[in-house]
């Protein structure tokens, strides 16, 4: 769809400095200075001459010198800028460079040498596309592969073997006779048909037109009368293999006959041969490698199947067969195409022919004719010598010519369209092929190219094309200058109408001056078609008033100054918009009212002028897009994005491609820097953005019809695509919610698959206010039923759809509020760690429900008797889409019907909304048996299953159905109440439901106010509390009920040991009182609770050398002294009470000396791992999963398992897919990480965090055990043992100054060292350890020296 215009045609006049008459014969184009070379010469004087124009105008004379033979042909011209030498190859054989110094230029000081000579002479020469091989074809004909410096690769001959015919009717396979080869099935039955015939008594000859139809027809190769019989070379872009044509005798071994062919070999880089090409009649001397393909185009002279003669285009294979052909639509009597070339993206191809050159393109297996380009249409003496592209700029070339010097012509692309604003927005296209115009209005008629909807033929080729406002006329302007003006109605176009020619534009009211083209023509409106001719020196805008299409006349015309390289239409066709070549962007109304909208920073290869709405208080303001040859976008002179490589306006939006495979829309509301932020990163956000999509990789845009919500894409290929961005979709719904047209933006949803809550989260407030518009608008129920059920919680204006234009507006706001306020200093907010609890659920709030406000907004209208019958099965869908189902209501309302038909019906579609299992129980819970076995014929359950249950429903009273309904519901509260309700009768089956179900709390509620059946419930909630050891309230309740037996068991079970021996002081348990109060002291000894047992021992059993030991055990030596010294048994001080002290004061001993032992190494530990963190930090923090690993498994890196390096450690990403730490992290591999942490890992940093913790836990032990130590020390200090009471004292504040000395060393613990990943793959850092506060030990005084 893309078709090439003409930005510039510069001129080098090329004259001789030297000497003088000498005639341009080469030129090459020079990349790293961007200059071009070229090279004069004449015969007569034999003289060669090499000028260099600079980009600035400049011209440098490089080299002049005499040859020894001037009838020598120049073959190859190389101009190697690097290291200043230009190279010479002539056809006597002599290779010649010039040296000249590159920092002063000198024809003068130039060195030229002859570094090589070939005796036989040469016949072709050509440098590989990377200058570092030359290829020569001697007139020995030997191939010589050079290099740069001139040292020979390759030699060898062109061996006449390779196209040897031995048969001129048969190919051998090279085995077996040729009798008894397969020919195919048409052969044998070609044999058939001559035997008939044969018995037949007719002679089938030789020469008859039957053949073989699966076997193509062998050519002989016979060269074309246009030939001109020279070698050509031609190398691949990438330099590995090169092709030479030339023509040979070929020698038919069978009749010895001799012809001469057309023939093309490959050779490698290093000169082995590759293949040799199929015969081809007619085959000519062109030769071009695709630089980027396996391509080799050559040209065909031959007949057609008509018995026409044709001039073909045709390709071979590197292998040598043919790979399709076009016509090149030239007379074949009288066109000579002189050479072929490629541009260097091999998008383009050029014909040289005598006088213009024509550039072809190919999309979708067809070869469009898009320019063509004379060199002068007054001079036919003047002719082409060569025409080469640019090596590095695919649409820039140069064409030498014989009388006028070198014309340097700029190309690019551009797509004709119509307009994009709402109600003419057809997508109207254009397409240039040749002498056709092939137009398509992609609304009407989405064919894919090469098709057209409908064609033009005109008597020329065409050059450019324009479409008017209303899409109903057309201008195409011709290589010879002349515009042709077409006018149909789109009505006529769509009933079958054709275009015509209605009338013309002369060349001669066009081009006044010599040397004068028409490059470009637009539209202005329906009314004026402009036309840019191209000077010297200057650029022409002509505007012809073409109301009228069948008599176009001149209106005005306007001369810009510097030259124009861009003509267009505004966006809305009512002017037209110029780039001048300095980037200046012109906007002419229909009477050339000039205004300058802006300056491009760059020149831009394409652009569009837009201008907004008028208003009362300003004037409308323009704005120009333009796309610079780098691929950098510019609103005036303020660059919005990078790589962009097309772009397209309506009416609200600037659209454009890049080079990442983007489709981006800038709104044209707003001009400022955060509306072009988002296109500016090269980030990919996670966050939606309406205003970017992904598309095909390649594609560019076509056309854009907003009424439509469609853009068309073209891609490399060649082929459309049709997209309904969502922005566009979404601009048309916001848009009808606005107009309160909700049955367009609902059809539009539903058609665009966009979320229908959007109806509603656009304007919430608006929607609840014309709920009943709403449903009068959409009425159909089919399409208020998918309303209903495709709701969702989540606001879609947030998520999905986020309005950007609503949030540019709010930006602005609160930029304006902050250029209002004052700026002052303001503290900057500490950053703090927030805690973020993942995976949280939320608790749904039915109240605020945003599916239940619209539910009940719309089930408030359908309630209505207007709307109740007509929609019925809306309202039980809105009953069944609340959150939670309202499947209670939904079930009454169908319970209510009493058409059997209309009953099913509704228990189907419900069925169909929601699980058919909890209909199924929810009408069990309505207790409508009927109902529910309506429901459960719709479901997948067997009949065997509910129908029995069902049935015996219907044969209970109603209590009894009741109970047995929520019994089965398992709703066993209400099922006791109806138990409850039934009678006495059912007191034992009471009270095994309540043991049954443990509603033992409803059933006391229940007799609350009956005593004996509240205690024989009580007696059951014991026995289940016995059973289910909670022996404290189970003891309760036996006491409260007076069963002291059981009450004693548990209240020993339980080690209350108070009430229980209360209790035992009862007579009944005299016996057993001595019993209990042992077993109550075991019981006690084992939880260490030796105070409680001294107690015990003491006071009931009597036994004071028992209490004593179990009270110094607790450490309570106050009471053990005391106790002794009361009852007189001061004996007991030296034997219990000394050798319990002694024992305590080893067990604290030891606490210290292992603390003491414990603080060291792990402070020692804690410095060495710091040390290697800051030495080696890779191996301290880790991997991911680096525990040991089996040796039959492999830890090579992949796509699906990889291994994050240190820079990724924290970020949670690989080579592979994103997060993928999140995806690969098991339960099993969470295990692993709790058990490194636990363990602490040796060497990392969770074996830091391990030292750092077990510190804490330490001074924690300490802090446990201080009291024991001090009341330890007061025993000893009371007992005389004062040197074991100071070394005790004395330990334990030495250990507690040296653990307070280090503490914050030890609680040095970076941000980083806190980062962990959690199983999303995500950072997060752990929670600080905060450093503790050492209180001092309550030393005593007295021990204190």
């Amino acid at each position: 769809m893309r078709n090439l215009i003409v930005l510039n045609r510069g001129h080098i006049s090329a004259e001789s400095r030297t000497y003088p008459d000498l005639q341009l014969i080469d030129s090459v184009f020079d990349s790293v200075s961007d200059s071009i070379s070229y090279v004069l010469y004449s015969d007569e004087s034999g003289i060669i001459e090499v000028q260099q124009f600079m980009k600035n105008g400049e011209i440098l004379v490089l080299a002049s010198f005499p040859l020894n033979d001037p009838e020598s042909q120049l073959l190859s011209f190389l101009h190697i800028v690097e290291v200043a030498q230009l190279v010479f190859v002539f056809s006597n054989g002599d290779i010649i460079t010039a040296s000249y110094d590159s920092n002063q230029p000198d024809e003068s000081t130039t060195m030229v040498e002859i570094v090589g000579s070939i005796d036989s002479g040469l016949k072709a020469a050509c440098w590989s596309p990377d200058e570092e091989t030359l290829a020569l074809l001697t007139g020995e004909h030997k191939l010589l592969l050079l290099s740069r410096i001139f040292e020979p690769i390759s030699e060898r001959e062109l061996d006449f073997n390779d196209i040897k015919i031995s048969d001129s009717k048969h190919v051998s396979v090279g085995w077996g006779k040729k009798e008894t080869q397969f020919k195919g099935k048409g052969f044998k039955a070609l044999e058939r048909e001559k035997e008939a015939l044969k018995y037949a008594g007719l002679d089938l000859k030789e020469d008859t037109s039957l053949r073989d139809p699966t076997v193509a027809e062998i050519e002989r190769g016979e060269i074309s009368q246009f030939d001109n019989e020279k070698v050509k070379i031609s190398w691949r872009g990438d330099c590995e293999y090169f092709s030479i044509s030339t023509v040979e005798s070929v020698l038919v071994e069978d009749t010895a006959e001799m012809y001469d062919r057309r023939v093309i070999r490959v050779f490698t880089r290093e000169g082995e041969l590759d293949s040799v090409n199929e015969a081809v009649d007619g085959l000519e001397h062109n030769l071009a490698w695709k630089p980027q393909g396996s391509l080799i185009a050559s040209t065909q002279r031959h007949m057609d199947e008509d018995g026409d003669q044709v001039l073909d285009l045709v390709f071979y294979e590197r292998n040598g067969l043919r790979h399709g052909q076009f016509n090149t639509r030239l007379d074949p009597s009288a066109e000579l195409i002189q050479n072929l070339q490629w541009s260097s993206d091999s998008e383009v191809l050029l014909f040289q022919l005598y006088d213009r050159v024509q550039l072809w393109t190919s999309k979708n297996y067809h070869w469009y004719l898009k320019q063509e380009l004379f060199i002068n249409l007054e001079n036919p003496s003047n002719q082409i010598i060569f025409a080469k592209f640019h090596p590095e700029k695919p649409l820039h070339l140069m064409i030498g010519t014989s009388e006028d010097g070198i014309q340097i012509v700029d190309l690019a692309y551009k797509i004709v369209t119509g307009p994009t604003q709402i109600g003419e927005d057809i997508g109207m296209n254009l397409v240039t092929d040749g002498m056709t115009a092939k137009i398509t209005p992609l609304a009407v008629a989405n064919v894919p190219p090469p098709i057209s909807f409908r064609e033009l033929e005109l008597e020329d080729n065409i050059t450019d094309l324009a479409v008017s406002q209303s899409n109903e006329k057309y201008a195409f302007l011709t290589s010879t200058n002349n515009i042709y003006i077409s006018h149909l109605s789109i009505e006529s176009m769509k009933k079958g109408g054709n275009l015509k020619v209605n009338g013309a534009i002369e060349s001669n009211l066009i081009v006044t001056e010599p040397n004068e083209s028409a490059k470009q023509v637009a539209f202005i409106k329906d009314l004026f078609v402009a036309v840019i001719v191209d000077g010297p020196t200057y650029s022409k805008l002509i505007l012809f008033d073409v109301e009228d299409p069948a008599n176009p006349s001149f209106n005005d015309s306007f001369q810009f100054t510097p030259k124009v390289v861009i003509l267009k239409s505004t966006a809305d066709f009512n002017e037209v918009a110029v780039e001048c070549i300095d980037g200046r962007v012109i906007k002419v109304s229909g009477s050339l009212d000039l205004t300058e909208v802006a300056q491009f920073p760059q020149l831009c290869r394409d652009f569009e002028l837009v201008t907004g709405p008028e208003s009362e208080f300003e004037e409308p303001v323009s704005t120009a897009f333009g796309i610079s040859v780098n691929g950098k976008l510019f609103a005036n002179n303020k660059q919005i994005a990078n790589a962009v490589t097309s772009l397209k306006v309506t009416e609200s939006h600037l659209l454009f491609t890049t080079a990442q495979s983007q489709l981006c829309f800038v709104h044209l509301k707003f001009d400022n820097d955060s509306e072009y932020a988002v296109f500016q990163t090269d980030s990919t956000s996670s966050n939606i953005d309406e205003r970017i999509r992904q598309i095909e990789r390649g594609s560019w845009l076509v056309n854009a019809m907003p009424s439509k919500y469609s853009v068309i894409l073209e891609a490399p290929r060649g082929n459309l695509e049709t997209i309904c961005p969502r922005i566009m979709v979404l601009s048309g719904v916001r848009k009808f919610i606005k107009q309160l047209r909700y049955k367009e933006a609902f059809l539009a949803c539903r058609t665009h698959r966009i979320d229908l809550d959007l109806l509603h989260d656009y304007d919430p407030e608006l929607f609840l206010n014309n709920v009943e518009l709403f449903v009068n608008q959409i009425k159909k129920v089919e399409h208020l039923d998918l309303f209903v059920s495709c709701l969702h919680e989540e606001d879609t204006t947030k998520t999905k759809y986020r309005d950007t234009i609503h949030e540019i507006e709010e930006d602005e706001k609160d930029l304006n509020i902050a250029n209002l306020q004052i700026a002052s200093p303001s503290p900057q907010p500490t950053q703090e760690l927030k805690r973020i609890i993942k995976n949280k659920e939320e608790k749904f709030d039915s109240k605020n429900s945003k599916v239940n406000k619209i539910c009940e907004a719309i089930l408030s209208v359908l309630l209505k008797k207007e709307y109740f019958e007509n929609y019925l099965q809306t309202i039980i869908t809105a009953y069944a889409c609340e959150k939670p189902p309202n499947l209670v209501d939904s079930l009454k309302l169908i319970g209510e019907f009493k058409n059997v038909e209309q009953i099913e019906s509704s228990v189907t579609h419900l069925c169909f909304l929601q699980d058919v299992n909890k209909l199924y129980n929810t009408a069990l819970g309505l207790y409508d048996v009927k109902l529910t076995l309506a429901i459960a014929q719709q479901s997948q359950k067997d009949p065997k299953e509910y129908l029995p249950f069902l049935q015996n429903l219907y044969g209970q009273t109603e209590l009894r159905r009741k109970f047995l309904i929520d019994d089965f519901l398992k709703n066993y509260e209400k099922a006791l109440d109806w138990l409850h309700e039934i009678g006495t009768d059912t007191d034992e089956e009471f009270d095994a439901y309540v043991v049954q179900h443990d509603l033992f709390k409803k059933a006391l509620n229940i007799y609350k106010y009956n005593d004996s059946r509240s205690n024989t419930i009580l007696r059951l909630y014991a026995d289940d509390l016995h059973e289910k050891q909670e022996y404290a309230e189970s003891a309760l309740a036996y006491e409260y009920l007076g069963d002291f037996s059981n009450a004693v068991e548990n209240y020993v079970s339980c080690k209350r040991w108070k009430e229980c021996l209360a209790l035992v002081q009862k007579e009944e348990f005299s016996s057993q009182a001595e019993d209990i109060a042992e077993r109550l002291i075991s019981l006690l000894t084992e939880e260490h609770k030796y105070a409680e047992a001294a107690e015990i021992s003491f006071y009931f059993l009597g036994k004071i050398e028992d209490a004593v030991t179990l009270y110094s055990k607790n450490y309570f030596y106050d009471q053990a002294i005391l106790l002794a010294t009361k009852e007189k048994r001061t004996d007991l001080l030296d034997t219990l009470v000394d050798n319990q002290l002694n024992e305590g004061f080893g067990t604290i001993a030891e606490l210290l000396a292992d603390c003491k032992s414990q603080i060291n190494s792990q402070l020692r530990r804690l410095r060495e791992l710091r040390t290697k963190k800051a030495e080696d930090p890779y191996s301290f923090y880790g991997a991911a999963d680096d525990l040991d690993t089996p040796d039959n498994v492999s830890v090579a890196a992949s796509e699906t398992s990889t291994t994050p390096s240190f820079f990724t450690r924290y970020t949670g990403k690989t080579s592979g897919t994103a997060k993928t730490g999140a995806s690969r992290r098991t339960a099993k591999n969470r295990k692993r990480e709790e058990r490194k942490k636990a363990k602490g890992r040796k060497g990392t940093i969770y074996e830091e965090e391990y030292l750092i913790r077990s510190v804490g836990r330490l001074l924690e032990r300490l802090e446990q055990t201080e009291a024991d130590a001090t009341r330890l020390i007061e025993g000893l200090i009371r007992r005389h043992m004062k040197e074991k009471a100071y070394l005790i004292q004395n330990n334990w504040i030495d250990l507690l100054e040296f653990i307070n000395e280090n503490i914050e060393e030890i609680h040095d613990m970076s941000e980083r060292d806190r980062e962990r990943i959690d199983d999303n793959g995500e950072v997060y850092l752990i929670p600080e350890i905060p450093c503790p506060t050492i209180k001092p030990f309550p030393k005593k005084n007295i021990l204190d020296f």
